[in-house]
């Protein structure tokens, strides 16, 4: 499922992210690369804060729904 899906408080694992070569650098560099931990933190009108390698971010809905969880 999308990360988008996930609702506050979830802790998910990243199985996939999809889109082009640039979003999945800055997505990995980021933290969310395949096998690791997320903790939404909080969700709100579609965009989502997570917790990702002892970093808090908040990421739009968009770029959520190209984070496959599982």
């Amino acid at each position: 499922m999308p990360l988008s899906m996930a609702k506050a408080g979830d802790t998910v694992r990243v199985v996939r992210v999809r889109g082009g070569e640039e979003l999945k650098r800055h997505l990995s560099n980021l933290g969310f690369v395949e096998g690791s931990e997320v903790h939404v933190v909080n969700q709100a009108l579609g965009n989502i804060i997570v917790m990702v390698k002892g970093s808090r971010l908040g990421i739009d809905s968009k770029t959520a729904m190209r984070v496959m969880v599982a």
